[in-house]
């Protein structure tokens, strides 16, 4: 059974093309403008496709989605039509029968409701797609495994809490720590100073602002900052998986730093050794959906029964200074 899962990350695209779980092809873009990717996904004709980025929706066709779930799915609402929300209709033009979206952390009914309250990012879809890979692949029973998997990208870092083969709470990059790229969780007093706050600027404020550096060269000093930030969202996530748990790495931070991290706290993790593990997750979760030998992976992690929207359980003085009046 070939499927395909897509990731859109903040340095790069990725579609993994898989059969039965084996990848057999993928390609990686810095530019979505061309749509290389949709005649890439023309060529191997696979019979599902994981939609791994962006906020998610409970599962659904591409072909279902209306205007207001494309938004959403971005969390973008710029009049023009870029980036991820033109990419995604393309693939609704092309593939929108076979195109699936997958949820985010959020929206799954194994998070207790209260850990929700005034939170969006509490991992997007890609983060949810990389735990599935996980699960894959660490060869435990789905049930016994308790774990906290850390995606250290170029943008962000995220933390997702796995308890009894469950995900039960999640740390966003946009809501987390400072990583890379990304400043993460704002002091609500920078935030009242600034006069106009965009999306882009989620993407920035980050270590990279302060250092005279690329991603593969961070200085040792600096390397050090950077784990004790990934180490607090470990110690976060801690709190609701108890004592006795993996970590489970992924992502181009580690793909890059991942023993000097082993050295840093002191203990073995299991790295994600993957193309991209999102997208590859992404592939697996398509499988599952059409009812391949991953099906019971998508009922473990209960993604099935997905619902909800990405607005709900957000208190409703600050909903209504909103600046868009759209219902995500």
């Amino acid at each position: 059974m070939i499927t395909a899962g897509i990731d859109i990350g903040t340095k790069d695209t990725c579609v993994v093309v898989t059969d039965d779980g084996r990848i057999i092809d993928y390609l990686i873009l810095e530019d979505l403008r061309d749509f290389e990717i949709i005649r890439f996904l023309k060529d191997y004709n696979p019979i599902a496709i994981g939609c791994g980025f962006g906020y998610g929706l409970p599962i659904k066709k591409l072909s279902e989605t209306n205007e207001r779930d494309i938004l959403c799915l971005a969390l973008s609402f710029d009049r023009e039509i870029l980036g991820v929300r033109r990419f995604v209709m393309e693939l609704k033009k092309y593939f929108g029968k076979i195109c699936y979206t997958i949820p985010s952390v959020k929206l799954l009914p194994t998070v207790p409701i209260h850990r929700k309250f005034n939170r969006i990012d509490m991992g997007t879809s890609d983060k949810v797609c990389s735990t599935a890979l996980a699960m894959d692949k660490i060869g435990k029973i789905y049930e016994k495994m308790n774990f906290i998997l850390v995606e250290g990208g170029f943008g962000f870092n995220s933390f997702i809490a796995v308890k009894n083969g469950k995900i039960v709470d999640g740390l966003g990059g946009s809501a987390g720590f400072i990583s890379f790229s990304s400043s993460g969780a704002l002091d609500l007093e920078i935030v009242s100073l600034i006069k106009e706050y965009s999306k882009n600027l989620i993407f920035n404020g980050g270590l990279k602002s302060f250092l005279n550096c690329d991603i593969e060269n961070i200085p040792d000093y600096a390397l050090k900052w950077l784990f004790e930030y990934i180490l607090k969202g470990i110690k976060v996530m801690e709190a609701v998986v108890g004592s006795n748990y993996d970590i489970v790495v992924s992502g181009r931070i580690f793909d890059i730093y991942w023993k000097d991290f082993e050295e840093f706290i002191g203990r073995n993790v299991f790295r994600l050794k993957s193309i991209k593990s999102s997208a590859e997750g992404a592939s697996l979760i398509a499988n599952g959906i059409a009812g391949g030998n991953y099906a019971k992976l998508v009922k473990q992690l209960e993604l099935d029964k997905a619902e909800g929207k990405i607005f709900d359980y957000i208190a409703e003085d600050l909903r209504k200074l909103f600046k868009y009046s759209i219902d995500c």
